[in-house]
């Protein structure tokens, strides 16, 4: 589900809080997840923190440049420069749904 169930690092601990908190933005906001403000508010969150502290090895692992898994029925994918966030929706019917909310961030400043 996130890319760790347990922090073993102090790195671990600000990336699982706000990957729980873009997936529960995400599962709140249902099928309108590039509508929904508050998904868009916790991926620019994610992407500030990724900018500033850089991400852990098991993150870039399960999320950088690849399709990891978020919760049910929803994937995350932070593209390589650290300047988007892709959640892609798997439906029952096995249909992918993409909703790309780019965040634009500015390293080292405020968006």
């Amino acid at each position: 589900m996130l890319h760790t169930k347990t922090p073993t690092r102090t790195k671990h601990v600000p990336e699982l809080t706000l990957l729980a908190n873009l997936r529960m933005a995400a599962l709140v906001a249902g099928e309108k997840v590039s509508q929904s403000q508050r998904v868009q508010v916790r991926a620019a969150e994610l992407l500030k923190h990724l900018c500033t502290a850089l991400p852990s090895p098991e993150f870039q692992a399960a999320y950088m440049n690849r399709a990891g898994e978020l919760g049910n029925g929803l994937v995350l994918r932070v593209d390589h420069n650290m300047s988007s966030v892709t959640i892609r929706r798997v439906t029952a019917d096995n249909v992918i749904s993409l909703h790309k909310i780019s965040v634009s961030t500015i390293k080292g400043g405020q968006q």
